[in-house]
């Protein structure tokens, strides 16, 4: 029987191992822990902190710039890139990494008197998929305002959901993104350590209890076979002409990609229309956006004026209003944001809303 990566790679760690000491394993083992480390420290410091020294000697002030882009992806997702070492203004915000001993992100701090906003859509893909779906289940449980991963682990495992565990939880929420990312059986195998048999069963279930998102998979893809092509609800175009390839794994390799653009780019375009309705509106707060990170927005804001500008960012992007004036679309499932408030961007404080308004 042909051996898959997995298995090659426990035989050649069998045969590491093989014969050694106790006390040799365990100080193998603090050996590598201390090289993984300093790996990590490595690559922070040779990408950020260097990174920032030259961009602010470069700059000949104490501001860096993001490099942003338009076309930098096929979904339409703003890319945000590096600087040549010809010209180092700036780093990668979407690299940021977000959970370092030493908090990389708090680095960047908000100008005299102002703190940084950070706004974040929360579960904006599957909010996406719920509503271009029309699954109604999916759809009730964002209008309910309900876990949806939890609510999803309960269906796939058949349990109330209360007795719910943290494994089955995450198997649910890995199932769903495999969705929304196109990935396979194998992929949900591979990263959830579980057996290829279960995690194809899981994902057969998952359309099952699920039955819009099925529907709504098998026309995109007879969709695309038809056309070599693709359409987002914002009017946005992907082709994808290796889904007429001889080979197999080609062609289902672009479906994947034709549906995750259908889902993807139009998280983008929303974010885009939240930039383009916030923008004029935080001017008379004193108030700026100053980066943007996947589904979230960077807002540098006065402390004076702190409520009204969270106010705003609450209106913007939870009622949509540029959204429904600019290209006429009113979601059927309702949008969420998770709000950060702090001097720095790696030190916020979360902030709750009660019906619009924030809780500070």
């Amino acid at each position: 029987m042909r051996k898959n990566k997995k298995q090659k790679e426990e035989d050649v760690a069998g045969s590491v191992i093989k014969g050694k000491t106790t006390e040799e394993l365990k100080n193998a083992k603090q050996w590598l822990d201390s090289f993984i480390e300093w790996r990590s420290y490595t690559k922070l410091y040779k990408t950020y902190v260097t990174g920032l020294h030259n961009a602010i000697e470069y700059n000949g002030s104490d501001k860096v710039y993001c490099d942003y882009r338009l076309d930098g992806t096929v979904t339409g997702r703003l890319s945000c890139g590096m600087y040549s070492a010809e010209k180092p203004m700036g780093v990668s915000f979407h690299t940021l990494p977000r959970d370092t001993d030493n908090n990389i992100r708090s680095l960047f701090v908000a100008p005299g008197d102002k703190d940084f906003i950070t706004i974040d859509y929360a579960g904006m893909e599957l909010r996406v998929l719920a509503h271009v779906a029309q699954d109604e289940r999916m759809l009730q449980a964002f209008r309910d305002g309900i876990d949806l991963h939890t609510y999803s682990a309960s269906l796939l495992f058949n349990k109330s959901v209360d007795k719910i565990k943290k494994a089955e939880r995450q198997i649910a929420k890995a199932t769903s993104f495999l969705i929304v990312y196109g990935g396979t059986a194998y992929t949900l195998s591979n990263n959830n350590r579980i057996p290829l048999k279960r995690a194809e069963k899981i994902i057969d279930t998952y359309m099952d209890v699920f039955p819009g998102i099925n529907k709504y998979i098998e026309s995109t893809y007879s969709s695309i076979r038809e056309d070599g092509y693709v359409t987002s609800i914002f009017g946005r175009k992907r082709r994808l002409l290796n889904v007429n390839s001889s080979d197999r794994k080609t062609v289902g390799r672009a479906l994947r990609q034709g549906l995750n653009f259908t889902i993807q780019s139009a998280a983008s375009d929303i974010i885009l229309c939240a930039i383009k309705g916030l923008s004029p509106r935080l001017v008379p707060l004193g108030a700026y956006i100053v980066s943007t990170v996947h589904d979230s927005l960077e807002i540098v804001c006065p402390k004076n004026t702190l409520k009204e500008c969270l106010e705003v960012c609450y209106d913007e992007m939870v009622n949509t209003p540029t959204l429904a004036s600019e290209f006429g679309i009113h979601f059927d499932v309702p949008f969420a944001i998770d709000a950060e408030v702090g001097k720095s961007f790696g030190d916020g404080e979360a902030v709750q809303f009660n019906k619009g308004v924030p809780i500070l």
